[in-house]
């Protein structure tokens, strides 16, 4: 039985020691190839002097080094410090004094960003390259390697374990470090699999979402699990997906729904035979009706959509393949609106601000209890009282469940626009700019008014070759939200989405809201 992250891919050395395992830009590994290597790493780390529940933190884009590194960590007893590669140089230091990290591993292309704050860093007795060679202090990743022994760490790791700490956005205030085990996230493996039970086995895997997010991290561990060889993308761009698709027969991947936005607005999409994909599952954020039903007829294979939180430690609501049709009748195409029903190890309640649960079709915030849920933040007891209550996460999430069990997503709560004493949700009004023909991604934020408090503001990312005015979009609003919803304002703008899939919201509004008091 699989307790540990470490299981998975030691169990994939010894049932298929020469399948393939890991591929990365011309490299292929075998299983049991992957796992020597993993070990290796393992056995390096504590031969540095690091024990059972030490941090380790990674600042790098995605290759077959940090998926080494996750399965790394878990077989030492380390617990794994994933760190946005785009964080500015206060961010890093941040996480990496907070979470007490003993080592870090870095891409060579970021190792100026750890120059930068060394003097900083409190904690921090190993630098490691991810590169080629050793320099400016930093050790070679391929050297630990070559030095280490192949077999097995020593370590004895439980179940209840530190797995890893995986920083908020910071999207309200400080970044806080949720504290996940092993057994907290192989929970939400089993839902998954239990949910989903369509997921290819012993098929190719496109690995493309960040490893630094939670999402990404989650798929790294998936392949294994399903024993899927993992073909490993640095970072996500359409032309290299298509590709791999291609050339390596990929079955499923996981992308998040600006990912699906920008392959279904890519001008060669045509050129390549994905007929291998058997399915794509996403999450992260709130997905538009108009772009899932242009990949549903573009991609032509199965969707699910996985619905978690970082606290929530994982993935507890799916909306099926089976949920994904398209024949016309109303209800079918409302629940593609929705983010499906609470899977099997998890229970979810809608309540309302005194906690009382909220009847059918009454919107209230999310909470959710789950053997996934995260032990608390890091080092805050406080916060962690605020979110965690009696085993009970409070997701900030405003939602309503249907008579028919299915769970929609109304917005964040701490998104929500106040404008004229009205409440808004931007997820709705941003559902309704991805059904405009000339976008490719939209954000819609409140910004200061002295009449109304606060208006809404759509910040739009255009396709490429469109164009569109400011009137023009919110004439198109006109016609599908009222009055009081449509945006004020629209700015053009290039790079709306960051690197995790998602757009900066927190960054957005701080532009207009320097200097002023919000709400929230």
């Amino acid at each position: 039985m699989v307790s540990v992250h470490g299981d998975l891919i030691s169990s994939m050395a010894r049932r298929s020691p020469n399948a393939t395992g890991i591929v990365f830009e011309g490299m292929s590994f075998t299983w049991r190839e992957a796992n020597e290597r993993v070990n290796r790493l393992g056995n390096a780390l504590l031969a540095l002097g690091l024990g059972k529940g030490d941090k380790v933190a990674v600042i790098a884009q995605n290759s077959h080094r940090y998926a080494e590194a996750y399965f790394a960590f878990a077989k030492a007893g380390l617990a794994g410090v994933p760190i946005n590669w785009q964080s500015a140089p206060r961010e890093a230091a941040y996480i990496l004094n907070n979470s007490e990290a003993k080592a870090l591993l870095v891409d060579r292309q970021f190792q100026p960003l750890v120059d930068s704050i060394a003097a900083d860093l409190s904690g921090v007795k190993h630098l490691i390259s991810m590169g080629e060679g050793e320099a400016n202090g930093f050790l070679d990743y391929e050297n630990l390697l070559a030095q280490s022994s192949p077999a097995e760490p020593e370590v004895t790791v439980y179940p209840e374990d530190l797995r890893s700490l995986v920083y908020t956005s910071g999207t309200t205030g400080t970044p806080k470090g949720c504290m996940c085990t092993h057994g907290q996230s192989l929970a939400s493996f089993a839902n998954f699999i239990i949910e989903i039970p369509s997921v290819p086995r012993e098929q190719p895997t496109l690995l493309s979402v960040p490893f630094f997010t939670g999402f990404g991290s989650h798929m790294c561990y998936n392949a294994p699990y399903t024993r899927s060889p993992m073909v490993i993308l640095r970072k996500f761009q359409p032309t290299q997906v298509f590709e791999a698709i291609e050339r390596h027969r990929i079955a499923h991947l996981a992308l998040v729904p600006t990912m699906i936005a920008t392959l279904c607005n890519a001008p060669d999409i045509g050129k390549y035979d994905l007929s291998s994909l058997r399915l794509i599952y996403y999450g992260g954020s709130t997905i538009s009706p108009a772009v899932l039903k242009r990949a549903i007829g573009l991609l032509k294979c199965d969707f699910c959509q996985m619905f978690g939180t970082a606290e929530a430690g994982g993935l507890i609501a799916f909306l099926t393949p089976e949920d994904h049709v398209l024949d016309g009748l109303e209800i079918k195409e409302k629940r593609l609106l929705s983010t499906g029903r609470e899977a099997q190890y998890a229970k979810i309640r809608i309540v309302d601000d005194n906690g009382n649960e909220l009847p059918p079709n009454q919107p209230g915030e999310l909470i959710v209890r789950s053997e996934s849920t995260i032990s608390g933040y890091w080092k805050m007891p406080e916060k962690t009282a605020e979110t965690i209550r009696d085993g009970w996460v409070y997701t900030g999430d405003v939602a309503y469940r249907d008579d028919d069990g299915y769970i929609f997503i109304a917005d964040r709560k701490k998104e929500m626009i106040v404008s004229g004493g009205m409440n808004i949700y931007p997820a709705e009004i941003e559902a309704v700019l991805h059904a405009h023909p000339s976008v490719a991604h939209a954000a819609v934020i409140g910004v200061p008014d002295d009449h109304w408090g606060e208006a809404v503001k759509a910040v739009i990312e255009l396709k490429d070759g469109e164009q569109a005015t400011e009137q023009q979009i919110i004439d198109f609003c006109k016609d599908y939200l009222a009055s009081y919803k449509k945006p004020k304002s629209v700015d053009f703008v290039t790079g709306l989405v960051g690197t995790s899939g998602k757009v900066a919201k927190r960054d957005l509004r701080e532009v207009y809201w320097k200097g002023r008091e919000r709400r929230v």
